[in-house]
């Protein structure tokens, strides 16, 4: 086994937890990445997930250097002072076996309601940059579907030296999917 995990309280009806202060459903399916590269880290797996702490859900991965035998400890993606939700986690490794995690944040919103997109970017998979990718906030309460839907997955690309994503974003009050993208290199 990789690790194990909690989720997030069920206040909305759904068995796999539910995004505190909303009634959005949000599952926690693991990402995995694999290490192609010929560095350091060639052929070291990486999965990301969420945790809940008893307090907020915290982006996480572990990795693996020998197929899956054994695994790290989890690691935070976001840093330490960050505890508001972070959720909807995806991993990608680059051709030089840089490491990016995007997900969803509620840190900017004192009220843990709004969230913006992250990446984390990591030589090491054990510590990581955040950068923030969203221009403006999202509402989850603006899913288009009364609040009860935002959708379940988002995703990452490395494009060259840039990391390009998808996320759900409501700041139209619709919801909808946005691209974005960093610079890393």
């Amino acid at each position: 086994m990789a690790t194990s995990t909690k989720l997030a309280p069920d206040s909305c009806g759904a068995y796999y937890g539910c995004l505190p202060n909303t009634f959005e459903r949000v599952s926690d399916v693991p990402a995995i990445a694999v290490d192609n590269s010929s560095g350091a880290s060639a052929g070291r797996l990486y999965i990301a997930f969420y945790n809940w702490t008893g307090t907020f859900m915290s982006v996480r991965v572990v990795s693996s250097l020998d197929g899956g035998a054994t695994w790290s400890p989890q690691r935070a993606v976001a840093p330490s002072t960050d505890t508001r939700d972070q959720f909807f986690p995806w991993v990608n490794v680059d051709s030089n076996g840089l490491v990016a995690v995007t997900f969803l944040d509620r840190r900017s919103d004192p009220n843990n309601l709004r969230y913006e997109a992250w990446v984390g970017i990591s030589k090491d998979g054990l510590t990581y940059k955040n950068i923030k990718l969203s221009t403006a906030p999202s509402n989850p309460n603006n899913d288009g579907f009364g609040g009860g839907f935002m959708g379940d997955y988002t995703g990452n690309v490395w494009n060259g030296g840039s990391i390009l994503a998808s996320w759900m974003d409501t700041r139209s009050g619709v919801s909808q999917d946005e691209v974005g993208g960093v610079a890393i290199h």
